[in-house]
């Protein structure tokens, strides 16, 4: 293999080895405590009561969690986008 060819490739390789560590670094180590009570925050800011009133849970397929606060169920997917779950609970 030509030395140029040689050098690009190890070059490519570094880079995208150091860019997927960066990368790996920036994701947030987050606990099931911690997204509850992150949706029990917004939920009391937008419809008062109190966080202890919250309750989450493990979801199924694209919801990777389901929060109860009162009446209201909240889905959270795992890019952390928080939904009002449909009246049905689907």
């Amino acid at each position: 293999m030509p030395r140029p060819v040689l050098i690009t490739t190890a070059s490519l390789v570094l880079v995208a080895a150091l860019g997927g560590y960066w990368l790996g670094q920036r994701q947030l180590d987050l606990d099931a405590t911690d997204v509850i009570n992150a949706v029990a925050a917004q939920h009391v800011a937008r419809h008062g009561g109190t966080v202890a009133d919250c309750l989450g849970w493990a979801g199924t397929g694209q919801v990777v969690f389901q929060v109860r606060c009162g009446e209201i169920m909240y889905h959270v997917d795992r890019l952390g986008t928080v939904r009002i779950a449909p009246e049905d609970g689907i």
